[in-house]
């Protein structure tokens, strides 16, 4: 993660979403929806590397993506990401601010 400018590297436990391992590692996500995709408040800028890798989102992340103000080609909701092999050393950026869709 990358929060504030700084890198941040954490761990990981494969099955978990990536809103989790940001809450076990003290990342500043809100998440205050719990991981239900309703509030935007665990949006993440992926880097491009990132992206590539990553499933497309379905659409109801889309859906609420489309409410966030300051989203990017690459943003998602780290609720909706899930933690996998394919996915390590991953870059996420956490917006500054944050907006909750609901």
């Amino acid at each position: 993660f990358i929060e504030k400018g700084v890198e941040k590297n954490v761990k990981a436990i494969r099955g978990d979403t990536l809103m989790e391992t940001a809450k076990d590692n003290q990342i500043g996500l809100p998440a205050v929806c719990g991981g239900m995709c309703e509030c935007s408040t665990c949006h993440v800028i992926a880097d491009q590397a990132t992206w590539d890798l990553l499933p497309e989102a379905e659409e109801g992340e889309l859906d609420v993506l489309d409410t966030i103000k300051g989203v990017q080609d690459t943003s998602r909701l780290a609720c909706q990401i899930d933690v996998t092999r394919a996915i390590e050393g991953a870059r996420f950026t956490v917006p500054d601010s944050f907006s909750d869709a609901r």
